[in-house]
């Protein structure tokens, strides 16, 4: 079977979606199927592209969402197409059978975390996009839930646990700065569902009795949070540095080096940083709530996201007891072992197989 995956809105992002596109294209290589790529551009995979105009692929073509812009892929004899971002590829194309791929509804569940015009966007398209579409992955069996109770399509609504890049296998970026603090690692883009107002703090509290570790803020900058404000505001300002985006190479370095990752988001579709710590072997503290609590339960702390007192606690518990963090990095081990690509991609392919 030949495989088309939508590439248009993340090929020039760098986290998210994005990252979970390029993998699920990297890994098809271990299909029995042959995936090829769609888009304007084409991303850093080797896989065979198909090129499209860019007026028809771009999110605010009008026409594309009235059905009014649809391409014939007939020629290029695809048996299904996936949209890898819920409604990305929506009326875009003739008769082919499309798989959607949702990581998360919280710009319906939670909107007030989210840009207006992403809020708009998913109420207006998902709901429709999920009703014509063929079949529905989800990240999360959290998410999976979410959606039946959305949008209904029990029926045709599957989750598959995605597999989660493994660092240690980057090459090393030649950085070798030796820290001369213990430090927290906090990985995530910055919006606030990530939560890092009360991350810090939670912080400020655990500094009242720990007086040399840090905290390392590492992502992009999203919407809606001003990290530096927040850090400037913190009495303990001179104990956090914010990174930034980091190459792989470097993040992977930070894990190497910290004492534990710390994620606690309010919600999550799926929560990648915790999945990708583990697989460092590093220890995570992450939410007792929706898809964190699913993925991570027996082998992360796990706390109440809007508890700074119960944040800054597991924090000092994990700083202060190395027995606890060896049992975490080994029961992580244990657990990332269930977030593969390979055994991604053999699920997928035999949701698939039925349009063949």
């Amino acid at each position: 079977m030949r495989i088309g995956v939508y590439i248009e809105p993340w090929i020039s992002q760098r986290a998210g979606i994005s990252v979970f596109t390029e993998h699920l294209i990297r890994a098809s290589e271990n299909s029995r199927n042959s995936y090829v790529t769609i888009g304007s551009q084409q991303m850093d995979v080797p896989n065979e592209h198909i090129h499209i105009p860019k007026w028809k692929a771009s999110q605010l073509n009008v026409l594309k969402y009235l059905g009014l812009a649809k391409i014939d892929l007939v020629k290029h004899q695809l048996d299904c197409i996936i949209d890898p971002g819920h409604f990305a590829c929506l009326g875009l194309f003739k008769g082919t059978p499309r798989v959607v791929i949702v990581h998360d509804v919280t710009p319906v569940l939670m909107p007030k975390f989210h840009r207006a015009k992403s809020v708009i966007a998913h109420r207006l398209f998902m709901k429709r996009s999920l009703k014509q579409c063929n079949s529905i992955i989800t990240v999360s069996q959290n998410t999976r839930n979410d959606v039946i109770r959305y949008y209904g399509c029990a029926e045709k609504t599957k989750s598959i646990y995605p597999g989660v890049r493994d660092l240690s296998q980057t090459e090393d970026s030649g950085l070798r700065q030796q820290f001369d603090a213990s430090f927290i690692l906090a990985v995530g883009t910055l919006e606030p569902r990530k939560n890092h107002k009360t991350l810090i703090e939670s912080f400020d509290i655990f500094c009242l009795n720990d007086k040399q570790t840090q905290l390392y803020i590492v992502g992009d900058e999203g919407w809606k949070v001003n990290v530096h404000e927040l850090i400037k505001a913190s009495p303990n300002n001179n104990r956090i540095k914010y990174f930034g985006y980091v190459s792989k190479s470097t993040l992977k370095h930070l894990y190497s080096h910290a004492l534990f990752s710390i994620y606690v988001s309010f919600y999550e579709g799926f929560g990648f940083p915790v999945i990708e710590s583990m697989k460092m072997k590093c220890p995570v503290i992450s939410s007792d709530l929706g898809s964190m609590k699913e993925i991570a339960g027996g082998a992360a702390i796990l706390v109440d996201p809007q508890s700074k007192n119960e944040i800054s606690n597991a924090m000092f518990r994990l700083a202060t007891d190395p027995q606890l963090r060896h049992h975490l990095i080994n029961a992580g081990i244990i657990k990332g072992k269930q977030f593969e690509w390979s055994h991604y991609i053999t699920q997928l392919d035999r949701v698939i197989a039925q349009y063949g």
